[in-house]
């Protein structure tokens, strides 16, 4: 009889057994499911599958409130966008704005047609408003909204045309860019040259078509308008799409008006039939673009002048002591500076992608099926083709001495295209660095997405971070010169865009004088202004040329009534003051004495007071004044020229560096 120690012996074998059995069991049930999930994982690796995408409405609202973001809170970056088209915009619909030397007859490097198809969405958008800064606002918002519709449109070309995953990377860099939250909703040509662009790729990263003609001719439209309306140098990153045309073939089929799909033989001067034509589209859209923007022009200039040729004139040949360089120089590596602060990360990949794709075109040159060496090599010159835009702008910009960010902008489609073409070529070095570790499939999936999403949550947080600095320490203009609106009578319940209700009703009454000094360059509009007052310079240690106002388009007209005469004001719309050549204009920036008021004139004055800079006998403290000054109203002001450069640039919460004035708007006291 066995003893007791011996049945404990059997019976804890008889347990043990059974436990490797249970989990031999539970491993053997496990390992399909782990099957399943290696497979998917490699699915997901090697292919596009599941990958998840935007519809276009998707996109477009949620690149809406991206946009309409910027709307409402950004600011105006550049002057010349105020004096050179939100004053002419002003101009045509209220009779009064400042001229600059581009829009005198006797130069006429601007175009009043840009300005023109702006003022009829004016005009639209003018019925919801109730007073001029909201519709400077709701025409803001007309800008979102464009935007995001041709942000939308690329984004989904990208996605059907590229690859899924690039059209992820090109998604978010549009919508955290904080070159994007600037460029978007500015009143540019620059930015109307931007939408064009998004615009044409949206159809030009389409294959060609042997049969159909709809994606060049929309392709060059598009482009034209950009170039003709907009900004003439942006036509040259079509140059690519000139190359893609005629040297790739694409598809030989189309579908017909009744679902039919329609194919042809490949005929042997293919390329002939391409160039020709591609002239005949290139030669319609400009002379159907190009003939009614000199009919507007000759309508307010009263001179017959091709304004996009003379930017180019003025800008390319220029002669000695013209052209854009006596506005200012900057280093050969201001853009690179400049992409850095507007899309970080996504610039520098940028930047990198031309060497990625050729690394990638031998690393990753298997990826590709083909049997011979140019079956496996065209696809990364095609690629290549893609990525040229945006080497062909930035070189030609980097060799130009003057500099500007608005210059950048034609290129920010191409900025997010090429850097989300770098980071999904960067995909597959990674999963073939973590598989020569040895690295499973699932293993070497995770790898993949988590550091992609790595980079692209850095470059979320840095474009953030640059949103709020722009929007926090930025707006003082903006937010002072809203205060002029308070100054209006409590009561006041017709004319809301005066400050006089009765100014034009009676001629008797004076314009108001609101003066600017060394705040000049920060004037955002007279959308600003009531329309009752007027901008006046008073003399700063700035020396260059100011705009001047244009002779205005309102009339005063005298009549009796009871045996009194009476007087009011009216709209002329003759736009004389576009016609009329002011003295003092010239193309070399020479400062006009004539441009200039005495400060006694001045009913209010914008300044702004810096503790740390200097004081000049031309720019005194006028806020310090109080005998003859009271304060109506002030907000901190960044001082930029004594805070750290990187604590400026980037909102930090608590960061150290930041130097602070105060912006004010200032009332004259009345003896």
């Amino acid at each position: 009889m066995p003893s007791n120690q011996e049945l404990r012996s059997r019976s804890n074998k008889k347990t043990s057994k059974g436990a490797k059995k249970a989990e031999a069991a539970k491993a053997s049930a496990a390992r399909p499911q782990q099957n399943v999930q290696n497979a998917r994982a490699a699915r997901d690796l090697l292919t596009e599958a599941g990958t998840f995408s935007f519809s276009f409405n998707s996109a477009f609202r949620i690149l809406l409130i991206a946009r309409i973001t910027s709307a409402l809170f950004g600011v105006i970056q550049d002057c010349d966008e105020v004096f050179n088209y939100w004053e002419p915009l002003h101009y045509l619909q209220h009779g009064t704005g400042m001229q600059t030397w581009e829009y005198s007859p006797e130069f006429g490097i601007r175009t009043w047609a840009y300005i023109v198809v702006h003022s009829i969405v004016a005009t639209l958008a003018n019925i919801l408003a109730t007073h001029k800064m909201q519709l400077f606002y709701l025409l803001r918002l007309v800008f979102a909204s464009i935007s995001a519709y041709v942000e939308s449109r690329f984004y989904r070309t990208v996605t059907e045309e590229i690859n899924p995953h690039v059209g992820r990377y090109v998604f978010v860099g549009l919508f955290f860019s904080a070159g994007m939250f600037n460029a978007s909703t500015a009143f540019l040509p620059s930015s109307f040259a931007m939408w064009m662009t998004f615009l044409a790729f949206s159809y030009a990263l389409r294959p060609p078509n042997q049969i159909s003609s709809r994606r060049t001719f929309r392709t060059v439209l598009c482009l034209g308008l950009g170039a003709l309306l907009g900004w003439p140098f942006s036509a040259v990153v079509g140059i690519p799409f000139v190359v893609d045309e005629i040297m790739v073939y694409g598809h030989d089929g189309a579908m017909d008006r009744q679902g039919r799909i329609v194919q042809v033989i490949r005929p042997a001067n293919w390329r002939v039939q391409r160039t020709i034509r591609l002239v005949k589209i290139i030669a319609t859209c400009f002379v159907g673009i190009s003939v009614p923007i000199i009919l507007v022009d000759y309508f307010f200039y009263r001179r017959l002048m091709f304004v996009p040729l003379n930017i180019v004139l003025y800008n390319v040949f220029g002669g000695d002591n013209q052209g854009p360089d006596i506005f200012g120089i900057e280093p050969w590596y201001y853009y690179i500076v400049n992409g850095f602060l507007n899309f970080n990360i996504m610039f520098l990949l940028a930047l990198a992608s031309a060497p990625f794709a050729i690394i990638a075109a031998f690393v990753d040159r298997e990826r590709v099926p083909g049997s011979t060496l140019m079956d496996k090599m065209w696809p990364y010159a095609q690629l290549g083709i893609k990525l040229l835009p945006f080497y062909i702008w930035i070189t030609i910009f980097t060799f130009q001495p003057h500099k500007e960010e608005r210059f950048l902008y034609v290129a920010y489609p191409f900025v997010v295209l090429n850097a989300a073409i770098s980071l999904f070529l960067a995909r597959g070095w990674v999963s073939r660095s973590a598989r020569a570790f040895g690295a499973s499939v699932l293993v070497r999936a995770n790898v993949v997405r988590y550091v992609n999403f790595a980079i692209l949550v850095v470059y979320s947080v840095i474009s953030i971070s640059r949103v709020l600095s722009i929007t926090t320490r930025y707006r003082a203009p903006a937010r002072v010169y809203s205060a002029l609106w308070q100054e209006r009578a409590p009561d006041q319940l017709i004319n809301l865009n005066y400050l006089q209700e009765n100014y034009p009703m009676d001629g008797t009454l004076d314009d108001i004088n609101l003066c600017v000094g060394k705040e000049w360059y920060r004037f955002p509009g007279s959308y600003f202004l009531p329309s009752d007052m007027r901008l006046r310079f008073i003399k700063s240690d700035f020396d260059g040329m100011l705009p001047k106002p244009f002779v205005p388009d309102i009339k005063t007209v005298t009549y009796e009534e009871n045996g009194e005469l009476l007087t009011y004001r009216t709209r002329e719309y003759s736009f004389k003051g576009a016609r009329t050549i002011q003295p003092g204009f010239n193309s070399y920036n020479k400062a006009d004495p004539n441009a200039y008021v005495n400060i006694e004139e001045c009913d209010y004055l914008v300044d702004a007071d810096y503790p740390l800079r200097p004081v000049s006998t031309r720019e005194p403290r006028y806020i310090q004044d109080e005998k003859n000054w009271e304060v109506v109203d002030c907000v901190p002001a960044l001082d930029p020229v004594n805070s750290n450069r990187l604590s400026r640039a980037f909102y930090v919460p608590g960061s150290g560096g930041l130097a602070w004035g105060d912006y004010c708007l200032l009332k004259k006291r009345r003896s």
